[in-house]
């Protein structure tokens, strides 16, 4: 029985082919790999020497590389490489990598070959060149740039990149000087909202926010700290700075402030290209809507449904832009109603809460009930549907004072990020 398990093992298991794998990837460059793919067809057509010429193409292909495989045993090139991947892009945009190579001893470094480890990402990233040749003459460094153009938000595992000195004929590489592999975050789209009306209030907030910035009513001096980069100059507490010999500000807390929550509807119990396309532009209108609020002096709690529920804030020193987009660039439809789990939370904090801004994907009896209840309990709803055609329940009946409501298409949508991509 054993001895079946182990016959059974699937082919990327076995050791030797992974290492002739890991041979075949980074040991030949791509015009080494096409002359190995060459001198073995030319070979098998030409195995009868007697029917077929076929031999004397072999006969061509095969002594380069035999040769080029001398470099199999030369040590890595003494070289640097000074700069680094990418660790978040934006969906949609290219960026441009330089990479500076560096030769340590000062002389001339030969044919160099830049490569990646394992094949890149096939969807949604494309890197170009997939592999670069170059040549450090000593005296400055030679640079190569790398064009990354993400077309899907995502997360991606980027591999090893690796830089390795090649023979004469460029087909064999010798050992690499590498960068390590790395996780790349890919954001989504997201445009720039112009005036935003939402119906807004300011609450009481039990202890306030200590990181906020002297924005707000009821003001209360806590105590002083250290000055910080960016701190305005009013804030400087001058009798503390002649004490201690360095500059400290004043600290307040502040009690009254508008603080929303902004949720994302996730609910696609089948997800197909359509319905993936609403997805996709919903994530675009909270990243949208993030992104304005960022540069407002509201606090904002994003809370989406997974199949987890995720959940950061944002505003006055408690989050940033960037901290909303990671969750956003790997946020999947969930497979049940997301209401179930958002609902408790949200309403557990409704005390605190003066706006709701709901992104839906579909307007029916459930996502009304949602509205309903926050209404009932004195917030304000904002409604940004994300839909084309009929919703399961008209919405245009729905009485002002219930919610107000905003009808964006998917293209409607990409229309918008079309119009920031080309401002």
């Amino acid at each position: 029985m054993a001895t079946t398990g182990r016959l059974a093992q699937p082919l990327e298991s076995a050791f030797l082919f992974r290492a002739l794998r890991g041979f075949y990837r980074r040991r030949l460059t791509g015009r080494g790999r096409f002359v190995l793919w060459t001198a073995l067809a030319v070979g098998f057509v030409g195995v009868d020497t007697r029917r077929a010429l076929g031999f004397v193409l072999f006969a061509l292909a095969a002594p380069p590389l035999l040769v080029a495989l001398a470099t199999l045993l030369r040590s890595r090139p003494a070289v640097r490489v000074s700069g680094r991947l990418p660790l978040r892009l934006t969906a949609g945009r290219t960026v441009a990598i330089p990479l500076d190579v560096a030769a340590l001893d000062g002389r001339p470094t030969g044919p160099l070959s830049l490569f990646w480890a394992a094949p890149l990402p096939e969807d949604g990233l494309a890197v170009s060149p997939a592999e670069a040749t170059l040549e450090a003459d000593g005296t400055r460094p030679a640079r190569v740039s790398l064009a990354f153009r993400p077309r899907s938000r995502g997360r991606y595992e980027l591999p090893g990149l690796g830089l390795a000195a090649t023979d004469a004929f460029g087909l064999v590489r010798t050992r690499a000087v590498w960068l390590p592999a790395q996780t790349l975050l890919v954001y989504p789209r997201y445009f720039t909202f112009g005036e935003l009306p939402l119906p807004m209030g300011r609450r009481y907030q039990p202890g306030g926010i200590p990181l906020a910035s002297e924005v707000g009513d009821s003001l209360e001096f806590i105590g002083t700290r250290e000055y910080r980069e960016g701190d305005a100059l009013r804030k400087i507490h001058w009798r503390s700075w002649a004490r201690v010999g360095r500059p400290v500000v004043k600290e307040y807390q502040e009690e009254y402030f508008s603080r929303i929550a902004l949720v994302l509807d996730t609910f696609l119990p089948r997800p197909r290209p359509r319905e993936r396309e609403r997805f996709e532009a919903a994530i675009s209108v909270v990243a949208s809507l993030a992104d304005h609020f960022s540069r407002s002096e509201e606090v904002v709690d994003i809370l989406a449904a997974g199949p987890d529920l995720y959940e950061v804030s944002t505003g006055r020193s408690l989050g940033t832009l960037d901290n909303v987009l990671d969750v956003l660039a790997c946020l999947e439809p969930s497979p049940a109603p997301p209401f179930e789990s958002i609902g408790p939370l949200l309403f557990g904090r409704l005390e605190r809460l003066t706006t709701v801004v709901a992104v839906m994907l579909e307007w029916d009896e459930a996502r009304e009930a949602f509205v309903r209840q926050l209404r009932a309990l004195g917030v304000a709803v904002r409604v940004f549907l994300v839909h084309e055609g009929t919703t399961r329940r008209p919405w245009t009946g729905i009485p002002p004072d219930l919610a107000d409501f905003a009808l964006l298409t998917p293209g409607e949508v990409q229309a918008r990020l079309a119009e920031g991509d080309e401002a």
